[in-house]
């Protein structure tokens, strides 16, 4: 009788954000399901270290990553 193969992990979801102390943008990433409830948690930004508060679905908070976003903003057609 064969072994049933172990269960897949979910797969890791990313969302960007923005330092409100140092302007950089970095990714937040989780394996929570973006369609429960959000959460505000704090994160650390790569770049300065500064407390930034994001949203997350509930349960994220235990699985985290965060990852800066290197080189320049995307180019979006939107003029400030």
């Amino acid at each position: 009788m064969a072994a049933d193969p172990p269960p897949s992990s979910p797969p890791r979801r990313n969302e960007q954000h923005r330092c409100a102390h140092c302007g950089s943008r970095f990714e937040v990433w989780h394996t929570a399901d973006p369609l429960g409830t959000y959460v505000a948690v704090e994160v650390p930004c790569p770049c300065c270290g500064a407390p930034t508060a994001v949203s997350v679905p509930r349960g994220a908070e235990k699985d985290l990553r965060v990852d800066p976003l290197p080189g320049t903003e995307p180019e979006t057609g939107v003029v400030d």
